[in-house]
Order: structure tokens, then C-alpha cells, then sequence
């Protein structure tokens, strides 16, 4: 798969309304099912029901594809995400410093539990970047609108060197979110502790490089 390829996936003028997004979620499903290797043009036209031409039609190779449902899949979890980072940062800013961590960890909870399909994704493409250059690239560009909301939470918390500090945290969410997804840990405080831990430590960092 080359970087330079002509990836452009833009709606076809004169199709259907929703019918590109329709494929990209059933690609999503398909991904999350199947791995990288179940991705075919045939695989997705089976799960939306649709008939057959109807993913050439949006997608006229592979490659558009996959890099289409990278863009659906950023744009589904910018959408959940900033709704629980808008949430931890407006309880954030309240004084004295009092996160309501049981409120972000619903928030959390339900945005993971009804995205199973959608990180389990997500992972595959990961996965898929370490071998393949222009998907670690569309990832990387991803994730870093991820990395610019967990800064703005690290700035919040005090911390003197957010690019990292949201860099690090942003990989302790990852990294619980893949625990959440494998083992299904079932502490429901399992979230709420996850997360006061994370936010606390960047405090304490704080307050360590302010002494």
C-alpha cells in the first residue's frame, strides 16, 4: 500500500444519502469480526445487505477503503471522546480541584461498551501500521487529535510539560480501554479508580515539579 496512492473517498455525486456511511460501519463490524484480511469489497457489501457493485461505487480499491474507515472510525470517536473529555475538563476547572470521576467513568463506560466493535477496529489498524507505513500514518494522524484533548486534561492538572504528560496519559487510557475490550474486568469501579489514578498522578507530578 503506497502513501502517495490516490486515496480520495468523497461521496459520489447522485448516490444515496448515508450509503457511503452504511458501508464504512458495516466495515467497521467487518474489521472488528474478521481482522485486516476479512476486509473485502465483497465482505462489506454482505454485512450492509447491499447489492453487489455497491462498495466499488464509494470505494474503487482496497486502499480507499481502509483509509475510508479510518476516517469514519476518527470521526466516530472524536464525537464520544469530546463529549467525556468536555465533561472531566468542566468538572476540572471547578475550585477546590474535585473531578467527579464516578460521572466520566459512565460517560467512559458507555462510550467503550457501545464501541466494541469500533476499538476492536481500531486495534487491527494499529496493528496493520507497523507493517504497512501509510496506515501508521493515517493512524498516527488520528491519534493525534486524541493526543490534543488528554494535553488540554494535562494542562488542566497543573502539569509543566502537557505534550507529554497528555502523551503518557493518553497511553494509560489506551491501555485501560484494551483491558476493558479483552478481559471485561468486572469491578465496575474498575473505570472510575483507572481514571482517578491517572488524572491524580498528573497532580501529584504537578505539585512535584512546582516543590
Amino acid at each position: 500500500m503506497s502513501a502517495t496512492e490516490d486515496v480520495a473517498h468523497e461521496r459520489v455525486p447522485g448516490g444515496p444519502p448515508g450509503r457511503r456511511v452504511q458501508l464504512l460501519d458495516a466495515a467497521i463490524r467487518v474489521l472488528a469480526a474478521h481482522g485486516l484480511r476479512g476486509l473485502t469489497h465483497r465482505a462489506v457489501q454482505q454485512e450492509a445487505g447491499l447489492p453487489h457493485g455497491s462498495v466499488t461505487y464509494y470505494f474503487k480499491t482496497r486502499d480507499q477503503l481502509v483509509f475510508g474507515v479510518i476516517d469514519r472510525m476518527t470521526e466516530l470517536e472524536r464525537r464520544q471522546a469530546g463529549e467525556v473529555a468536555d465533561e472531566l475538563l468542566r468538572t476540572m476547572a471547578v475550585r477546590p480541584f474535585r473531578p467527579d470521576y464516578p460521572r466520566i467513568a459512565e460517560l467512559t463506560h458507555a462510550w467503550w461498551s457501545t464501541s466494541r466493535d469500533r476499538q476492536l477496529a481500531r486495534y487491527e489498524m494499529q496493528l496493520a501500521g507497523t507493517r504497512e507505513p501509510a496506515i501508521q500514518e493515517a493512524m498516527s494522524r488520528s491519534a493525534r487529535e486524541f493526543w490534543k484533548l488528554t494535553e488540554l486534561v494535562a494542562l488542566a492538572s497543573g502539569s509543566q510539560d502537557a505534550a507529554n504528560d497528555g502523551e503518557v496519559l493518553l497511553a494509560f487510557i489506551d491501555g485501560m480501554m484494551f483491558h476493558f475490550l479483552v478481559h471485561k474486568p468486572e469491578n465496575p469501579k474498575y473505570l472510575e479508580t483507572g481514571l482517578r489514578m491517572a488524572i491524580e498522578s498528573l497532580r501529584v507530578g504537578a505539585e512535584d515539579a512546582a516543590g
